[in-house]
């Protein structure tokens, strides 16, 4: 599956000014990630931005370079890369579907009828690779614990539930959830508990699209429980 990009620009990275504008030498770029990309993010790195001009900056940064790859950094395109895959039918027959569902004081990305079935669904980006392993998250995230809790009180009460992971780097060859995020971790767990689908997919980035390469095995401690679920739920 492969969604296509904007047109895109070659840049260099400077500094990062604060969680969503950096500096590069065309001038100022809007992030569209507040994770902490460190090891992306490095002064004098190749970047890709899609030139948009707004007030306060040039356009939006897309895409690194990083060990000889390109990785994408504009979190906001894992909602329409779960929107692909809803589309394309890889979750189940789709029918109503709605973007950005009110609920319970959060909002979550997608609504839709899958099988019959009422169902919610949040995507999630993820772009920190260490050794082959996509980690999630890069920096403590309040608000995934939050999604993962209610879509689990979702699943309590019969209706389907998915949190999916993209994983913008084509070096990624397992995902984990990073224990250090304690909330989120606990979170998850109780997510699994209850039966929400959780699944990580991983993404090569190219200059023209983002190509959605094939499901990650999970590796995350405790590894029994969250590949013995992974597996229990198939592609249903």
């Amino acid at each position: 599956m492969v969604l296509p990009l904007p047109p895109l620009k070659p840049c260099r990275f400077l500094r990062r000014k604060n969680r969503f504008l950096v500096e590069a030498d065309v001038g100022p770029l809007h992030l569209p990630n507040s994770g902490r990309m460190a090891e992306l993010l490095l002064p004098g790195t190749p970047c890709y931005y899609h030139p948009k001009p707004t007030p306060k900056t040039l356009g939006r940064m897309v895409l690194v370079e990083a060990q000889g790859v390109l990785v994408g950094v504009d979190a906001g395109l894992a909602g329409r890369l779960l929107e692909l895959l809803l589309r394309e039918g890889l979750l189940g027959p789709v029918e109503g579907l709605r973007r950005e569902v009110p609920l319970a004081g959060e909002r979550l990305d997608f609504f839709a009828l899958l099988g019959g079935r009422e169902a919610y669904l949040e995507a999630k980006n993820c772009n920190r690779v260490e050794k082959g392993l996509a980690l999630f998250p890069d920096a403590p995230t309040a608000r995934g614990a939050r999604h993962l809790r209610l879509l689990a009180a979702l699943a309590r009460e019969g209706k389907g539930a998915y949190a999916l992971w993209f994983v913008q780097h084509p070096l990624a060859e397992a995902f984990a959830l990073d224990p250090a995020d304690g909330a989120l971790y606990r979170a998850a767990q109780e997510a699994l508990e209850t039966g929400v689908v959780l699944r990580a997919y991983r993404v090569r980035p190219t200059l023209a699209a983002l190509v959605v390469e094939g499901e990650l095995p999970w590796a995350s401690p405790p590894q029994e429980d969250l590949e013995g679920h992974h597996e229990g739920h198939g592609q249903g």
